[in-house]
């Protein structure tokens, strides 16, 4: 089933079409020392506390899905090494910062690139827009240009309530490799979009917070070492919250 190509950037006709300011970033880079920085600052705040070390287990926000080969339960991560996003609509001037700044955090503390060249798909697509859901219903064409697929706009549709503000969506593939996350929402703000940016990471978290970094590490230090089934997880989680905190005291 043929999902979607999101382009990582878009022609002026679909720009007039769904209404929106332009949504190209900056494309100035934050500096590698810059984001070690951040993301060490943030896991030395959970290393700091004795006690919240102790409160804290690493993988409980974890994603997980039941091979149906093995009957293993398998961690959501992401397989690529880099990756693309677009905000549009016009809200978006709300949250393009924000979510530039979350994405930019996440993806470091993952250990993953933020490719934004126009070649590069958009696995993390927002629609930020007052109409987005007469939209979804009324003109699904709008869709279809910013690369949505027909079978993604039916799953869109089912999923969307009559009073709806936010409705996300992550997809992964049968090896439960994370596809691409969708955030329409008609609203100025909402926590759903923070939830969705660390869904799209394979994370299940209300905010983004010193834990929740850690794990996003854990998670994709232990995927890039092949453990992915909670069995191997739960036994490298130690030696890996350690190197990741480890690798954040180098960093600064």
């Amino acid at each position: 089933m043929k999902l979607m190509s999101f382009p990582g950037a878009m022609n002026e006709r679909v720009r007039l079409r769904i209404n929106t300011i332009d949504f190209r970033f900056n494309r100035t880079r934050w500096s590698a020392v810059f984001l070690s920085a951040l993301i060490s600052i943030l896991f030395c705040l959970s290393a700091s506390s004795f006690s919240f070390a102790q409160q804290m287990l690493v993988g409980d926000e974890f994603i997980w899905k039941k091979d149906a080969s093995t009957g293993n339960e398998i961690a959501s991560s992401r397989s690529e090494s880099s990756l693309n996003f677009f905000d549009i609509g016009d809200l978006s001037y709300y949250s393009q910062y924000l979510v530039e700044q979350d994405v930019r955090r996440i993806s470091a503390a993952a250990g993953l690139t933020i490719e934004r060249s126009p070649t590069k798909n958009s696995t993390i697509a927002i629609v930020h827009d007052t109409k987005v859901f007469s939209r979804l219903k009324n003109d699904k064409h709008s869709f279809n240009l910013l690369g949505f697929s027909d079978d993604l706009i039916e799953m869109l549709e089912k999923r969307t309530p009559d009073d709806a503000k936010c409705v996300t969506m992550t997809v992964t593939d049968n090896q439960n490799n994370i596809a691409t996350t969708i955030v329409l929402l008609s609203e100025k703000f909402d926590g759903c979009l923070v939830r969705a940016e660390l869904d799209s990471f394979g994370i299940s978290a209300p905010d983004i917070s010193a834990r929740t970094l850690i794990d996003v590490c854990v998670l994709y230090e232990a995927r890039r070492s092949n453990f992915r089934d909670r069995k191997s997880l739960a036994k490298e989680t130690p030696r890996l919250r350690d190197l990741c905190i480890a690798k954040a005291d180098e960093a600064k």
